[in-house]
């Protein structure tokens, strides 16, 4: 399991997503909103044509005994409680892309809702899963505003148990786990019971998530318990066939999955346990936050052969067995250039180009550089970057996603503006721009206090997502008046471009060489 580790500390500083402030919003403009949920009523804030809900809580505190267990229903509380602050975040190590001083806990598991200002009922439903390579992230650092003025949506973010606090898993827990996408599902279970009271539709929910928080919603598109609770799912930066080859995430690093089998996950909890001295999980569960946290980044890994995730989903996906949804699913450009600007800081010279291919992909390594010749490139490093987007995360999605298109409408896109903003907040070094690089598109869709103004040209560019995603949400279909028509993804493997000036359709399977890794 070292090599997950490895691969865990290498994603957290760059799937988590904007920089950002969790700043509580100013005061409010208007009289303070008030929603009765189902554990009593929360007091809001109104301001710029927004209600803002903050740090409500969908569950129990997971802590002393209850740590490791499913998520348990939120206890009620008398009168109205204040809901203008965010809650803190869960446990998580320190990352570059996380607000300075945001408060940290295992009493995490809140959610926020935006919605719009003015009175009504019935409006679509986004629920978003944060990212940050199930290690790190919070929902609280998103606002989602564009999205809810433009879409008349209502907007919900989740915070979900990361790491050891998470995805830990051990012989003593049976054939459980993956205790952060559970926490996802009684987020959602929440939605369906509250979200009227914020106006919004219970009936017409969509999943959406980007990196860990696409992968996470794929995943739940495969459970049978999450079964119901959404009606069309967003897919960002991430699929159930998300993979990495041998190298693609370090010299030595072995080939990576995010999907093990729970005997796998089992192992490594044991292991944890020995070397905490704990024989069982009373004494794991006496273990302060502080002691299991520097372990945290060896557990971003998601159990299947659980109650929640019987089967491996890549399989789910191949046999048809998912949830027969509608599914808008893509990618950047460049997904894997900071993660090989990150594992491989020397760079990749011209020399070591070919053997790093062999490393890859074995007898197939000489078709590859064939069609990844470094002449087509501004260095070898940018090479290696795009042999390892179109592999391990473009052509995944593309695959995922005509296997979906056989029960259900899909909708597929490459993200693609070299100016915009990393995840990180440092400029990508010229040598492998231009670049677009992973979680890009994030600032697209929503705003960060501390991230970089867009100018106008990215501006424009974001209001055509904002408009496609929330058509989606809304109908099911991100096609609209006033915007290039955005085909189906089909047996013709079009998909949309989303470059500055240039929105247009094109044939992915070709662009991205999609017939040699598949």
């Amino acid at each position: 399991m070292k090599h997950v580790a490895a691969l865990a500390v290498g994603l957290l500083p760059l799937v988590l997503g904007p920089q950002a402030a969790a700043a509580s919003p100013a005061a409010p403009t208007a009289p303070a909103p008030v929603a009765v949920t189902v554990t009593g009523a929360v007091r809001g804030t109104a301001q710029d044509g927004v209600r803002r809900f903050r740090g409500i809580p969908y569950a129990a505190p997971p802590v002393g005994d209850r740590r490791w267990r499913p998520p348990a229903p939120a206890s009620p509380w008398p009168g109205v409680r204040d809901a203008t602050t965010a809650g803190p975040a869960c446990p998580q190590p320190s990352a570059p892309d996380m607000p300075e001083g945001v408060p940290q806990s295992e009493d995490c598991l809140t959610v926020e809702v935006t919605a719009p200002a003015r009175p009504g009922k019935n409006r679509p439903v986004m629920v978003w899963l944060p990212g940050g390579g199930f290690v790190t992230g919070a929902g609280s650092i998103y606002d989602p505003a564009r999205l809810v003025t433009t879409g008349d949506l209502v907007v919900v973010t989740v915070n979900y148990r990361l790491g050891v606090f998470g995805f830990f898993a051990h012989p003593e827990l049976g054939r459980t786990g993956n205790f952060g996408l559970q926490d996802q599902v009684a987020a959602l279970r929440w939605v369906r019971a509250n979200i009227a009271a914020f106006g919004g539709d219970p009936g017409a929910v969509t999943l959406a998530g980007a990196s860990a928080g696409g992968m996470s919603a794929c995943t739940l598109m495969t459970s049978p318990a999450a079964r119901g609770l959404f009606h069309r799912a967003i897919v960002q930066s991430g699929s159930c066939r998300t993979e990495h080859p041998a190298g693609a995430m370090g010299e030595g690093m072995p080939a990576i999955s995010s999907w093990h089998p729970i005997e796998t996950i089992q192992s490594a909890g044991q292991a944890l346990a020995g070397e905490l001295g704990c024989a069982d999980m009373a004494c794991l569960r006496r273990r302060s936050t502080a002691e299991l946290l520097p372990h945290t980044a060896r557990f971003p890994l998601l159990a299947y052969g659980t109650r929640l995730v019987p089967r491996e989903p890549a399989r789910v996906f191949s046999a048809g067995g998912q949830a027969a949804v509608p599914l808008l699913q893509g990618n950047t450009l460049d997904e894997h250039v900071e993660f090989t600007l990150a594992t491989r800081p020397g760079g990749v010279t011209a020399r070591q180009y070919p053997a790093l291919l062999r490393t890859a992909f074995a007898d197939a390594a000489p078709r590859v550089e064939r069609r990844y010749p470094l002449r087509r490139f501004p260095s070898p490093t940018a090479a290696t970057a795009r042999v390892f987007s179109d592999s391990g995360w473009i052509c995944p999605s593309w695959k995922s996603g005509r296997e979906h298109a056989r029960k259900a409408p899909a909708w597929a896109y490459v993200f693609a503006d070299p100016s915009a903003p990393t995840p990180g907040g440092n400029p990508l070094p010229d040598h492998v721009r231009p670049a677009t690089a992973h979680g890009a598109e994030t600032f697209y869709l929503f705003d960060f206090p501390d991230s970089p103004r867009l100018s106008p040209g990215q501006r424009r560019l974001a209001d055509r997502l904002v408009g496609y995603w929330a058509g989606f949400v809304r109908t099911g279909d991100p096609n609209g008046p006033g915007s290039p028509r955005w085909p189906r993804l089909d047996a013709a493997d079009r998909a949309l471009r989303l470059a500055p000036g240039a929105v247009r359709p094109f044939n992915l399977k070709n662009a991205h060489h999609c017939g040699l890794w598949s």
